[in-house]
């Protein structure tokens, strides 16, 4: 055993947060095992049991800073197999009437797949001392011991553990079992928002736009959404969304008028100009859930919970890969204290795992309420806070400090109390009047090629 590293863990669910997760505790527990219930690919895919995987998923900032500090070297080898880098002179993000303004907006980020991602940190994790990644695997429960969580159950047999870690996703079983045997019970906050997804991948060729990012955001407003992002392969991802039963076509006459329907027309030109090359892929996504483990008493120890088993947003603002990394993070600053055996620790990490969510969960839920049928819990203030970001809004078209302070609470670097400061609201109530929105000013488009040829 390594010098100051004891206990043992299990962490159910191999994807981004149990990844992540193993890599924050390698550091302080003698061995780590990863339980996926999934059959691992050996190369570039997406996994049959996470739907999700197949349409665009963003790594924030926030969350690409953790896995620089943790994998070193990690962006130059995502880029050695195609991922792009996007700097904020190359996005064109039109939201509320105009294009946000570009320039530099804080450290690139990565163009690229979730099964890319995925890949490479599973094989950089994999590699670390005293960490084992057993795939097929399904976790059946948790073992308890007077009122101890001391494992789990795979096939029937049990697995000892001084620390279990469900990072098994929104439909965890251990966290439905435990709350049915009232064992772990924890208040739970639904926002109903019904997102529907179609992607697909162009070809993507120099020239084809005068960008590298394309995003429409149409909130407020229909909330209609469309994405399009340079990944791996030379290829474009394409992702369009509506709520409340607005589900984007899967047929391409459809998607293009779906499109079209966009207030940037670039969404629909860029489908017209260049070739899908991969089938048309759906997902629905009914609500954003937050179990509220910080609100319990009594948290049996031996068990913690990482990810969207805890904590899932609205996926179209791109939070989850990068919350579950700020925990993954915060659970291995708590362990470091406290060590994994600590009865404490659960209290502990999820009182700060808490005021983590809390941000991206403020951004999402926040801005669903700006939909006359979102239902669920309003925080408190959201129609006041949404007042002042439909200001922020416009006064990005026309600032570039404003549109940094915004991109950084976006990105999940600074707090959404941020924008809150004197000097950002003085640019905001300045410079919101200057928008297109505001002045009914021309807008300019970004360039798109010319519409495809189809072959002979």
């Amino acid at each position: 055993m390594a010098a100051g590293r004891a206990g043992r863990v299990v962490v159910v669910g191999g994807s981004m947060a149990g990844l992540l997760t193993a890599r924050a505790l390698a550091d302080h527990a003698e061995s780590v095992v990863v339980l996926e219930r999934d059959r691992l690919p050996e190369e570039v895919g997406p996994r049959g049991r996470v739907p999700q995987g197949r349409h665009l998923h963003a790594l924030l900032s926030a969350g690409l800073e953790r896995l620089r500090e943790w994998f070193p070297g990690i962006e130059a080898e995502l880029t050695s197999y195609g991922a792009v880098p996007v700097d904020g002179s190359e996005a064109w993000v039109h939201q509320g009437g105009g294009y946000r303004a570009r320039g530099h907006w804080g450290r690139p980020g990565l163009g690229m797949t979730r099964p890319l991602l995925e890949h490479v940190v599973r094989h950089r994790v994999a590699a670390l001392p005293g960490v084992t990644i057993e795939d097929g695997t399904t976790v059946g429960a948790v073992t308890l011991r007077l009122g101890r969580v001391t494992g789990v159950v795979v096939d029937g047999e049990p697995r000892p553990a001084d620390l279990v870690v469900d990072c098994s996703g929104r439909s965890s079983r251990i966290a439905h079992d435990l709350a049915a045997s009232h064992v772990l019970d924890p208040p739970v906050t639904t926002v109903g928002i019904d997102i529907g997804y179609t992607s697909f991948f162009l070809r993507r060729s120099p020239g084809d736009f005068e960008g590298k990012l394309l995003v429409s955001i149409e909130n407020p407003g229909t909330f209609r959404g469309g994405a399009v992002v340079p990944v791996e392969g030379d290829r474009w991802q394409v992702t369009l969304s509506g709520v409340h039963g607005d589900v984007p076509p899967t047929a391409d006459v459809e998607i293009e008028r779906f499109a079209a329907s966009l207030s940037t027309p670039a969404v629909a030109q860029l489908i017209r100009h260049c070739e899908r090359v991969s089938d048309v892929e759906t997902y629905r996504f009914p609500s954003s859930r937050r179990r509220h483990y910080e609100k319990v008493r009594g948290l049996p120890p031996g068990l913690v919970t990482v990810g969207d088993a805890s904590s899932s947003f609205d996926p179209i603002y791109g939070q989850g890969m990068t919350s579950s990394a700020l925990q993954a993070a915060a659970l291995g600053a708590v362990v470091a204290r406290t060590g994994i055996m600590s009865d404490d620790l659960p209290k502990r990490f999820h009182r700060k795992a808490a005021r983590i969510i809390e941000a991206p969960w403020r951004i999402a839920v926040g801005g669903d309420f700006g939909h006359q049928q979102t239902v669920g819990a309003r925080p408190v203030g959201t129609a006041q806070l949404n007042g002042y970001m439909l200001r922020v809004i416009h006064a990005a078209h026309a600032s570039l400090p404003v549109t940094r302070s915004f991109n950084r609470v976006l990105q999940l670097e600074d707090p959404p109390v941020a924008l809150l400061a004197p000097t950002t609201m003085v640019r905001v109530l300045r410079a919101s009047g200057r928008s297109p929105a505001v002045t009914g000013a021309a807008v300019r488009h970004p360039l798109v090629g010319p519409p495809r040829v189809a072959s002979a």
